[in-house]
């Protein structure tokens, strides 16, 4: 029997081990209470089966009647998505002076919150069409309710409060709380228990051939998710033009997984963009990154038992040869959104790292029994010191376009976590980059925002391998 234990203060389900709540951000004592009954509430949208990469697109006709349509298939060019590819295996010794303690086996695995049921919404509202609104909302300062001070502070703090009152840009002493005189550990204060701000609440990135958002969504108190883009140049003697994205999502339950998911995204981009613009083949390259990205995060570990942690998900897109080459460990996923009805269908390219996906791939549980468990979004595998031995996966498939690769954290896939249903939530996705990544973090944020939010589009408007010059 699996017993749910909630935060005392919000109520929202936490997992076994975890040190904050990721509802309210308040530290977990002891006295977090388990839940009554078994098992816990499902997601939002439960999780349906994804359909083949080479399968077929079903639509209705008529009530009586259902048209099967073939479509072009993607059909991985070496072996299932699924397949160990990388061995991460033996990066990091551990530091000196910190020995792995007995029985210790990595952070507490993340669990997400349930998701809320999204809000309605009229048929005539395009996606995105409240998005300012959404956006100012988000990006408020978070501040505790008032409590008054005390007359004669009995431990004055030097350097505190912020140099500018009302606003959490800064404090005077970086060690300092913006809200409180108390110190800041691990992004935490050790007073009132807050997180602390940080300029990554909502990021927008824009390149020439990607496009991505980041926002902190509506329950978090700051942004742990990550993403970072390169392009290669034009006059590149390798690769010209090919375009690098990596997504990554901290685990709430280590330290620092704000940090973490940083240096992760920002070293695997830039050492897969250098690896593919010397010429190395897109899956040699995800391998060469993802295990460079696993080196950084391990260095910025205190100890094994303090190990920031985060999720990894990448892509390479050739706009010569159309083809797509995914890396990932962890639950963070990459799509194909489809652009049209010739092109190859829409389909989920990664398959997670997750407890739920375990028990489904071994027979044990069908995915809606797996999916209303409390360890549903638990992770088997995670970049981090204490990760331990992990096999990272990397798969190429070559779409027909036009259509989209999307990289995105679960902060948009527990709403929408079937690929037909993110073609459909935003159609010209392929066609309208920019305004989709930003319509899809507005969807999520109006259907519940309980996760940081990160979206990556790189539209691939090119048929199979046609270069852009040959289709204008």
């Amino acid at each position: 029997m699996t017993k749910v234990r909630t935060c005392p203060t919000c109520a929202d389900m936490v997992s076994e081990g975890d040190v904050y709540c990721e509802g309210c951000g308040r530290p977990l004592r002891a006295g977090a209470r388990p839940g009554e009954g078994e098992g816990g509430a499902s997601d939002g949208v439960p999780t349906e089966p994804q359909a083949s990469l080479s399968g077929t697109f079903r639509r209705t006709a008529a009530e009586d009647e259902t048209v099967t349509v073939e479509r072009p298939g993607l059909v991985p060019a070496e072996g299932a998505p699924t397949a160990p590819q990388v061995s991460l295996q033996g990066l990091v010794a551990d530091p000196p002076g910190h020995p792995d303690p007995p029985g210790h086996r990595g952070p507490a695995a993340r669990s997400a919150a349930t998701a809320a049921p999204p809000t309605a919404r009229t048929a005539d509202e395009p996606p995105g069409s409240d998005w300012d609104d959404a956006d100012a909302l988000t990006t408020q300062p978070v501040r505790r309710d008032p409590v008054a001070a005390p007359d004669e502070p009995t431990s004055p703090v030097p350097g505190w409060p912020p140099t500018a009152p009302g606003d959490p840009s800064g404090t005077a002493e970086p060690g300092l709380c913006v809200w409180c005189p108390g110190r800041v550990v691990d992004g935490y204060c050790e007073k009132c228990g807050f997180l602390q701000p940080t300029g990554r609440d909502h990021v927008e990135v824009r390149t020439r051939r990607a496009y991505g958002v980041s926002d902190r969504g509506l329950r978090h108190r700051r942004n742990e998710d990550a993403m970072a883009i390169r392009v290669v140049e034009d006059d590149a003697p390798h690769a010209a033009g090919t375009v690098v994205a990596v997504v990554c999502d901290g685990v709430s339950s280590s330290p620092r997984s704000d940090e973490a998911s940083r240096v992760t995204a920002e070293t695997g981009a830039a050492v897969l963009a250098e690896r593919v613009r010397q010429g190395a083949d897109p899956r040699e390259a995800t391998g060469a990154a993802m295990t460079r990205a696993a080196e950084a995060v391990a260095r910025i570990a205190d100890s094994p038992s303090s190990a920031p942690a985060c999720t990894f998900v990448s892509a390479v897109v050739d706009p010569v040869t159309g083809s797509v080459t995914v890396g990932w460990v962890g639950d963070s996923r990459a799509y194909w959104i489809s652009g049209g009805p010739a092109s190859s269908a829409s389909a989920l390219l990664t398959r997670d790292d997750s407890w739920s996906e375990a028990m489904v791939q071994m027979g044990a549980l069908s995915r809606e029994e797996a999916m209303r468990s409390a360890n549903a979004h638990a992770l088997i595998a995670w970049m981090g010191a204490d990760s331990g031995e992990i096999e990272a996966h990397v798969s190429t498939v070559t779409p027909t376009g036009p259509g989209a690769v999307l990289l995105c954290s679960d902060g948009l896939w527990n709403y929408y976590p079937e690929a037909r249903d993110l073609a459909e939530a935003v159609p010209e996705a392929s066609a309208s980059p920019w305004e989709a990544s930003r319509s899809y973090v507005s969807l999520a944020l109006r259907a519940g925002g309980k996760d940081n939010i990160t979206v990556v589009v790189i539209p691939v408007p090119t048929d199979q391998g046609g270069s852009r010059e040959e289709r204008d």
